[in-house]
Protein backbone atom coordinates (compact mmCIF):
# COMPACT_ATOMS: atom_id res chain seq x y z
CA UNK A 1 0.00 0.00 0.00
CA UNK A 2 1.17 3.11 -0.34
CA UNK A 3 0.03 6.62 0.75
CA UNK A 4 1.32 10.34 1.97
CA UNK A 5 -0.61 12.93 3.88
CA UNK A 6 0.10 16.56 3.98
CA UNK A 7 -0.09 19.47 6.94
CA UNK A 8 0.19 22.67 6.66
CA UNK A 9 0.28 25.25 9.79
CA UNK A 10 0.49 28.84 9.13
CA UNK A 11 -0.51 31.95 11.57
CA UNK A 12 -3.26 34.21 11.21
CA UNK A 13 -4.76 37.10 13.08
CA UNK A 14 -7.05 34.68 14.54
CA UNK A 15 -5.03 32.04 15.88
CA UNK A 16 -3.44 28.95 14.24
CA UNK A 17 -4.72 27.94 10.58
CA UNK A 18 -4.60 24.21 9.74
CA UNK A 19 -4.79 22.78 6.47
CA UNK A 20 -4.36 18.47 6.11
CA UNK A 21 -4.74 15.93 3.84
CA UNK A 22 -5.30 12.57 4.75
CA UNK A 23 -4.81 9.36 2.88
CA UNK A 24 -5.48 6.40 4.43
CA UNK A 25 -4.42 4.81 6.13
CA UNK A 26 -2.60 7.87 7.07
CA UNK A 27 -5.28 9.50 8.66
CA UNK A 28 -4.82 13.30 10.06
CA UNK A 29 -7.28 14.61 13.13
CA UNK A 30 -6.82 18.24 14.50
CA UNK A 31 -7.93 18.57 17.74
CA UNK A 32 -7.97 22.38 18.08
CA UNK A 33 -5.58 24.79 18.02
CA UNK A 34 -2.37 23.92 16.60
CA UNK A 35 -2.41 20.39 16.65
CA UNK A 36 -2.64 17.37 14.75
CA UNK A 37 -3.18 13.83 15.65
CA UNK A 38 -2.11 11.12 13.55
CA UNK A 39 -4.05 7.51 13.13
CA UNK A 40 -3.26 4.73 11.41
CA UNK A 41 -6.60 3.78 10.16
CA UNK A 42 -5.73 0.54 8.93
CA UNK A 43 -3.23 -0.96 11.72
CA UNK A 44 0.33 -1.74 10.34
CA UNK A 45 2.44 -0.66 8.81
CA UNK A 46 3.20 -4.08 7.16
CA UNK A 47 6.10 -5.32 4.85
CA UNK A 48 5.84 -3.46 1.65
CA UNK A 49 4.00 -0.54 2.62
CA UNK A 50 5.19 2.70 1.97
CA UNK A 51 3.67 5.77 3.88
CA UNK A 52 4.66 9.17 4.15
CA UNK A 53 3.87 12.52 5.67
CA UNK A 54 4.79 15.83 4.23
CA UNK A 55 4.44 18.76 6.68
CA UNK A 56 4.79 22.93 6.07
CA UNK A 57 5.02 25.21 8.87
CA UNK A 58 4.70 28.66 7.62
CA UNK A 59 6.39 31.75 9.20
CA UNK A 60 5.68 32.03 12.77
CA UNK A 61 3.54 29.53 12.71
CA UNK A 62 3.10 26.83 15.20
CA UNK A 63 2.46 22.93 15.11
CA UNK A 64 2.58 19.92 17.35
CA UNK A 65 2.36 16.24 15.57
CA UNK A 66 1.38 13.77 18.13
CA UNK A 67 -0.31 10.47 17.76
CA UNK A 68 -3.20 8.58 18.86
CA UNK A 69 -1.55 5.35 19.64
CA UNK A 70 1.98 3.33 19.69
CA UNK A 71 2.67 2.60 15.64
CA UNK A 72 2.95 -1.10 15.39
CA UNK A 73 5.05 -2.39 12.42
CA UNK A 74 3.94 -6.21 11.42
CA UNK A 75 5.70 -8.50 8.75
CA UNK A 76 3.81 -8.34 5.82
CA UNK A 77 5.69 -9.12 2.39
CA UNK A 78 9.04 -10.82 3.41
CA UNK A 79 10.43 -9.53 0.52
CA UNK A 80 9.73 -5.94 0.84
CA UNK A 81 10.17 -3.58 4.16
CA UNK A 82 7.90 -1.54 5.33
CA UNK A 83 8.64 2.55 4.64
CA UNK A 84 7.63 5.77 6.84
CA UNK A 85 8.76 9.15 5.39
CA UNK A 86 8.63 11.95 6.77
CA UNK A 87 9.42 15.77 5.32
CA UNK A 88 9.19 19.11 7.54
CA UNK A 89 10.01 22.62 6.34
CA UNK A 90 9.81 25.68 8.58
CA UNK A 91 10.30 29.34 7.85
CA UNK A 92 11.38 31.84 9.74
CA UNK A 93 9.92 32.26 13.42
CA UNK A 94 7.71 28.95 12.83
CA UNK A 95 7.99 26.00 15.79
CA UNK A 96 7.20 22.50 15.79
CA UNK A 97 6.50 20.07 18.11
CA UNK A 98 7.23 16.28 16.82
CA UNK A 99 5.72 13.55 19.71
CA UNK A 100 4.15 10.15 18.77
CA UNK A 101 3.59 7.58 20.74
CA UNK A 102 6.52 4.85 20.49
CA UNK A 103 6.83 2.57 17.20
CA UNK A 104 6.51 -1.12 18.20
CA UNK A 105 8.74 -3.48 16.04
CA UNK A 106 7.62 -6.84 15.99
CA UNK A 107 9.37 -9.77 15.43
CA UNK A 108 9.84 -10.72 11.52
CA UNK A 109 9.17 -6.70 10.65
CA UNK A 110 11.65 -4.53 9.17
CA UNK A 111 10.95 -0.70 9.07
CA UNK A 112 13.21 1.91 6.89
CA UNK A 113 11.94 5.05 8.98
CA UNK A 114 13.46 8.61 7.16
CA UNK A 115 12.49 12.40 8.32
CA UNK A 116 14.38 15.14 6.97
CA UNK A 117 13.54 18.38 8.86
CA UNK A 118 14.49 22.01 6.84
CA UNK A 119 14.50 24.99 9.37
CA UNK A 120 15.05 28.73 8.26
CA UNK A 121 16.83 30.97 10.53
CA UNK A 122 14.21 31.74 13.69
CA UNK A 123 12.45 28.69 13.64
CA UNK A 124 12.75 26.12 16.27
CA UNK A 125 11.78 22.41 16.30
CA UNK A 126 11.77 19.43 18.59
CA UNK A 127 11.73 15.88 17.84
CA UNK A 128 10.56 13.20 20.22
CA UNK A 129 11.05 9.71 19.32
CA UNK A 130 11.01 6.25 21.04
CA UNK A 131 11.09 2.94 19.57
CA UNK A 132 10.42 -0.76 21.44
CA UNK A 133 11.78 -3.89 20.23
CA UNK A 134 9.07 -6.37 20.34
CA UNK A 135 5.82 -7.17 21.98
CA UNK A 136 6.00 -8.66 25.43
CA UNK A 137 7.77 -11.72 24.62
CA UNK A 138 9.49 -10.82 21.64
CA UNK A 139 12.78 -9.95 20.39
CA UNK A 140 11.75 -7.49 18.16
CA UNK A 141 12.43 -7.12 14.74
CA UNK A 142 14.84 -4.60 12.73
CA UNK A 143 14.91 -0.90 12.86
CA UNK A 144 16.78 1.47 10.52
CA UNK A 145 16.12 5.69 11.60
CA UNK A 146 17.14 8.14 9.34
CA UNK A 147 17.45 11.66 10.62
CA UNK A 148 18.71 14.58 8.32
CA UNK A 149 18.20 18.54 9.66
CA UNK A 150 19.78 21.50 7.99
CA UNK A 151 19.40 24.79 9.31
CA UNK A 152 19.20 28.00 7.65
CA UNK A 153 20.52 26.15 4.38
CA UNK A 154 23.24 23.95 5.86
CA UNK A 155 23.84 20.71 7.43
CA UNK A 156 22.91 20.72 10.99
CA UNK A 157 22.53 16.78 11.75
CA UNK A 158 22.88 13.52 9.99
CA UNK A 159 22.31 10.68 11.96
CA UNK A 160 21.41 6.73 11.81
CA UNK A 161 19.92 4.28 14.03
CA UNK A 162 20.31 0.47 13.37
CA UNK A 163 18.15 -1.55 15.60
CA UNK A 164 17.56 -5.35 15.24
CA UNK A 165 16.54 -7.49 18.18
CA UNK A 166 17.42 -10.74 16.77
CA UNK A 167 21.00 -9.43 15.74
CA UNK A 168 23.32 -11.12 17.94
CA UNK A 169 25.77 -7.72 17.06
CA UNK A 170 23.50 -4.95 17.16
CA UNK A 171 21.73 -6.73 20.62
CA UNK A 172 25.00 -7.05 21.65
CA UNK A 173 27.48 -4.72 24.20
CA UNK A 174 28.26 -2.88 21.15
CA UNK A 175 24.36 -2.09 20.17
CA UNK A 176 21.53 -2.02 22.31
CA UNK A 177 23.18 -4.43 24.90
CA UNK A 178 19.58 -6.03 25.16
CA UNK A 179 17.77 -3.05 26.06
CA UNK A 180 14.26 -3.16 24.50
CA UNK A 181 13.67 0.68 24.67
CA UNK A 182 15.66 3.17 22.62
CA UNK A 183 14.35 6.90 22.87
CA UNK A 184 15.71 10.40 21.35
CA UNK A 185 15.01 13.72 21.79
CA UNK A 186 16.50 16.72 19.44
CA UNK A 187 15.86 20.22 20.04
CA UNK A 188 17.08 22.10 17.26
CA UNK A 189 16.81 26.25 16.11
CA UNK A 190 16.16 29.81 17.70
CA UNK A 191 16.63 29.40 21.40
CA UNK A 192 17.61 25.65 21.72
CA UNK A 193 19.37 26.33 24.89
CA UNK A 194 22.00 24.43 26.72
CA UNK A 195 21.90 20.38 26.53
CA UNK A 196 21.47 18.40 29.35
CA UNK A 197 24.64 17.29 31.08
CA UNK A 198 26.34 14.73 29.28
CA UNK A 199 25.62 11.24 30.37
CA UNK A 200 23.98 9.02 32.94
CA UNK A 201 23.11 5.49 33.91
CA UNK A 202 20.39 4.27 36.17
CA UNK A 203 18.94 1.07 36.75
CA UNK A 204 17.42 -0.23 33.63
CA UNK A 205 18.38 3.24 31.89
CA UNK A 206 21.16 5.09 30.12
CA UNK A 207 21.36 8.49 28.33
CA UNK A 208 23.86 10.32 26.65
CA UNK A 209 23.36 13.98 25.38
CA UNK A 210 25.83 15.80 22.43
CA UNK A 211 25.72 19.59 21.58
CA UNK A 212 25.39 20.11 17.41
CA UNK A 213 27.46 22.04 15.49
CA UNK A 214 25.12 24.52 15.40
CA UNK A 215 21.89 25.96 17.48
CA UNK A 216 20.62 22.74 19.14
CA UNK A 217 21.90 19.07 20.74
CA UNK A 218 21.00 15.63 20.97
CA UNK A 219 19.88 13.20 23.80
CA UNK A 220 19.88 9.33 23.50
CA UNK A 221 18.46 7.00 26.19
CA UNK A 222 18.30 3.16 26.19
CA UNK A 223 16.26 1.52 28.56
CA UNK A 224 14.04 -1.64 29.76
CA UNK A 225 10.50 0.18 30.06
CA UNK A 226 9.36 2.82 27.71
CA UNK A 227 7.42 4.68 30.82
CA UNK A 228 11.72 5.51 32.02
CA UNK A 229 12.62 6.36 28.68
CA UNK A 230 9.35 8.47 27.92
CA UNK A 231 9.75 10.65 31.21
CA UNK A 232 13.54 10.98 30.77
CA UNK A 233 12.59 12.21 27.17
CA UNK A 234 10.01 14.82 28.12
CA UNK A 235 11.66 16.18 31.51
CA UNK A 236 14.84 16.66 29.06
CA UNK A 237 12.68 18.91 26.57
CA UNK A 238 10.09 19.98 28.79
CA UNK A 239 11.90 23.52 29.68
CA UNK A 240 12.26 24.04 25.63
CA UNK A 241 8.49 23.34 24.83
CA UNK A 242 7.80 25.45 27.99
CA UNK A 243 9.67 28.22 26.15
CA UNK A 244 8.18 27.53 23.00
CA UNK A 245 4.59 27.80 23.83
CA UNK A 246 3.83 23.92 22.96
CA UNK A 247 3.94 22.75 26.69
CA UNK A 248 0.76 23.58 28.17
CA UNK A 249 -1.32 22.14 24.81
CA UNK A 250 0.45 18.82 24.69
CA UNK A 251 3.89 18.67 25.78
CA UNK A 252 2.80 16.69 28.93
Amino acid sequence: MKARAAITAESGADGPRLRWRSDPPVVLRPTGGPEVYLVQAGGGPLGGDELGLDVHVGERGCLQVRSAGATVVQPGDPAHRARWTVTADLAGGAVLGWRPEPTVICDGAHLCSTMALALRAGARAVLHEVVVLGRAGQRGGRLRGELTIDYDGDPLLAHTLLLDGADPVLAGPAGSAGARVVGMIVVVGEGSGNPPEGAGEEQGLRWACSSLEGPGWLLLALGDRVTDVTQLLDQSGYGWAAAAGLAGRAWR
